[in-house]
C-alpha cells in the first residue's frame, strides 16, 4: 500500500522554536495514522518548495492540500481521512 505523503515546508536556518510547535502539531495528527502515512520535513527554500509556490511555513499532503502553519489539527486529520479513503 501506498503512503499518504505529507511534506512539511519551514526555513531550515530559522530557530528551532519556530517550527517545533508546528512539527509537534503534524507529529500528534499523524501518530494515529503511522501506518498509512509518511512525513517529510522540507525547507522553503527547496526545489519541492518552488514548485509549490511555498513561501512560509506550511503543510502539503498528497501534493494537493495547502494547510498554513496556523491550520487546526482536526482540519489535517480530516484531510488524511478523506486522501486515504480514496
Amino acid at each position: 500500500m501506498k503512503k499518504l505523503k505529507i511534506e512539511v515546508f519551514f526555513p531550515f536556518g530559522s530557530c528551532a522554536c519556530s517550527f517545533a510547535p508546528l512539527m509537534e502539531k503534524v507529529g500528534r495528527v499523524t501518530s494515529n495514522f503511522k501506518d498509512t502515512v509518511e512525513v517529510q520535513m522540507r525547507s522553503t527554500a527547496s526545489k519541492e518548495a518552488r514548485e509549490y509556490a511555498v513561501k512560509d511555513s506550511c503543510v502539503i499532503v498528497d501534493g494537493e492540500v495547502k494547510l498554513s502553519a496556523d491550520f487546526d489539527e482536526k482540519q489535517l486529520e480530516e484531510v488524511i481521512i478523506q486522501r486515504i479513503s480514496n
